[in-house]
């Protein structure tokens, strides 16, 4: 699957804003790579977004698009920008 997602829409504290100001690192970038994840991410069907779309306990941050729509990050400017996995990998020795 792809997906399309609003960094405009990620839920991201001010905390972590703050901190990743200080070592001059974007927030986006640590919420999308980061190694300690606080928020559950799903999916769901688009015939019940509305269902949810008001509801304050959930952050919608984008949709999901067909394998070969990619995945992408809009940025507040609006540009699009493909994501790719970063992070770390555990291996055994």
């Amino acid at each position: 699957m792809g997906c399309v997602i609003y960094e405009e829409k990620l839920p991201i504290a001010d905390e972590t804003r703050l901190n990743a100001n200080k070592f001059g690192i974007a927030a986006t970038t640590c919420a999308l790579n980061g190694g300690e994840d606080y928020e559950l991410l799903f999916t769901l069907s688009q015939d019940d977004f509305e269902k949810v779309k008001e509801c304050d306990l959930f952050n919608i941050i984008g949709y999901v698009t067909p394998a070969d729509e990619g995945r992408v990050l809009i940025t507040n400017g609006n540009n699009r920008v493909p994501l790719t996995a970063q992070g770390w990998n555990h291996t055994k020795n």
